[in-house]
């Protein structure tokens, strides 16, 4: 074992015994420090040594000024000495913002887990103190926007419906709350004739106020009829005033009306026909039908067919001769007039775009032929025996 350093040995006698009969100061003031301690084993002098009282007793901000501060923290290991500090008292005596003019905070980040600070600071406090209008002023919006997937945002937001509520507008209310007086006409109709006949209120079976798949009132239908008269009168004058104009132009000859008669009347019967066949056949409903929101289903409620569209409005005119074609809308079970048994047809409530909207033929159609079953309605239980599905804020009122 190496013999102790002639130095120690002589001062661990020596200093016990005199310390209290020197003036120490004087005797430091004499002795030549950076020798001493560069012969002195000053580990072991500093395990002796109260350093608590020690700093207690020194300068320690005149220390510092003389110690090269950056040669000391390049020795220490710093994780362990911020492990002992309370950093919030050292957080209360620091200047922040003069400590963050001198980072390099882009070298910071790097260093740092930016989700998990994220996830430990108060965002919403952050944003209350922040100014976002230079925040934003600095930002790349075109860049920031070409990494976001603005599809999924707005599938997100639900765009597609915000759009479709504002599309629908006022309008779509008016016709909403037009169509529930409708309905509500119809109801006292069909609760009197109920009542005549005995029968049990249809008011009473259906589910929580929901008309659509219910067989429609004859209110409905005779609105719908005099909007589709309408429709065609003004269509066919227009079409007959055009051409007319073209002829007169074209053959430098007026046509008298008059004379024509017959022609016009044959005409009109025949628009009248294309009409009523076509949108039935495509749709399922004409322009008056689709206002009021009827729909004209086939045989076990299925879409109707072309031909049994050609069929009920052939037969359609004849349920005028004294109106006694009619009378079923009113008195029947089932509500059809004499077109509807022709064809074997039933209308009923559809109000258009409602979850629990009718097929239409042009659905059929598409379902025959496979397309993405999920870009089509679900067909609705119309079985007497079973809940009408779900019409949303389709109701009574």
């Amino acid at each position: 074992m190496a013999s102790p350093n002639p130095v120690d040995r002589v001062l661990g006698m020596i200093v016990p015994r005199a310390v209290g009969a020197i003036d120490i100061d004087q005797v430091v003031g004499e002795v030549d420090i950076d020798h001493v301690v560069s012969e002195v084993d000053v580990n072991a002098v500093v395990a002796r040594v109260d350093v608590n009282a020690v700093v207690e007793r020194v300068d320690v901000e005149a220390v510092i000024q003389r110690v090269d501060v950056n040669a000391i923290i390049g020795r220490v290991d710093i994780n362990a000495v911020i492990g002992q500090v309370d950093l919030d008292v050292v957080l209360k005596q620091v200047d922040l913002d003069a400590l963050v003019a001198r980072l390099d905070l882009d070298a910071l980040l790097e260093h740092l887990d930016v989700d998990q600070l994220m996830s430990r600071i108060d965002l919403d406090s952050v944003l209350d103190r922040v100014d976002l209008d230079p925040v934003l002023a600095k930002l790349d919006l075109n860049a920031l926007l070409e990494r976001v997937d603005v599809a999924a945002l707005a599938k997100r937001a639900g765009i597609d419906e915000i759009v479709s509520d504002a599309t629908r507008g006022v309008f779509g209310r008016m016709l909403d709350l037009v169509r529930r007086q409708v309905v509500a006409l119809d109801m006292v109709l069909i609760g009197a004739t109920n009542h005549l006949f005995r029968r049990p209120n249809q008011q009473r079976q259906m589910r929580s106020g929901t008309v659509t798949g219910e067989l429609s009132g004859g209110i409905s239908r005779l609105a719908a009829w005099a909007l589709d008269a309408a429709f065609i009168a003004t269509a066919y004058g227009l079409a007959v005033a055009v051409f007319i104009n073209v002829f007169d132009l074209l053959t430098n000859s007026s046509v008298e009306n008059s004379n024509h008669s017959w022609a016009w009347l044959i005409g009109y019967l025949t628009f009248g026909y294309v009409y009523y066949w076509g949108a039935l056949s495509i749709t399922g409903r004409s322009i008056g039908k689709g206002v009021v929101g009827l729909r004209v289903v086939g045989r076990d409620d299925e879409p109707i067919s072309p031909g049994a569209a050609a069929l009920r409005t052939l037969v359609y005119p004849f349920s005028f001769i004294l109106g006694l074609g009619l009378v079923g809308i009113v008195v029947g079970k089932r509500r059809r007039a004499l077109h509807d048994w022709a064809a074997s047809t039933t209308v009923r409530y559809d109000w258009g775009d409602r979850p629990a909207e009718l097929p239409a033929p042009l659905t059929a159609w598409l379902q025959r032929r496979t397309v993405d079953q999920d870009l089509l309605p679900a067909r609705p239980s119309t079985d007497p025996g079973e809940p009408v599905a779900d019409a949303g804020s389709t109701t009574v009122s």
